[in-house]
């Protein structure tokens, strides 16, 4: 278990790494996609993966990029729910702050 734990923070962080360093434009649209594509296919694991908290701090803080999912979302099943999902933003950041700052186990 401490394993699966570990592999939501190491997503977690890598999210807060692209929010950082990749820009608000729809060049950075397909960087985003494959992280989701990555940060899911880790999904047989049995904890809960923080997919809605990512969605929302993303179409908060990435509008152009949100935007430009939603486009694609057109041809792509996942991306069309995962584009429908969203929550408070502040509780959303605090989610994912508390899963970053979470220590090792």
């Amino acid at each position: 278990m401490q394993k699966k734990s570990h592999s939501v923070k190491v997503h977690v962080e890598k999210f807060f790494v692209l929010l950082k360093n990749y820009p608000d434009s729809t060049d950075s649209t397909l960087v985003f996609v494959r992280f989701l594509r990555s940060f899911l296919r880790g999904s047989s694991q049995p904890e809960i993966l923080p997919a809605i908290e990512i969605m929302t701090l993303l179409k908060e803080q990435k509008p152009a990029v949100f935007y430009s999912m939603r486009k694609l979302a057109e041809r792509d099943e996942l991306l069309a729910f995962l584009t429908g999902l969203s929550m408070n933003p502040e509780k959303a950041e605090r989610k994912l702050q508390e899963i970053y700052e979470s220590p090792e186990s």
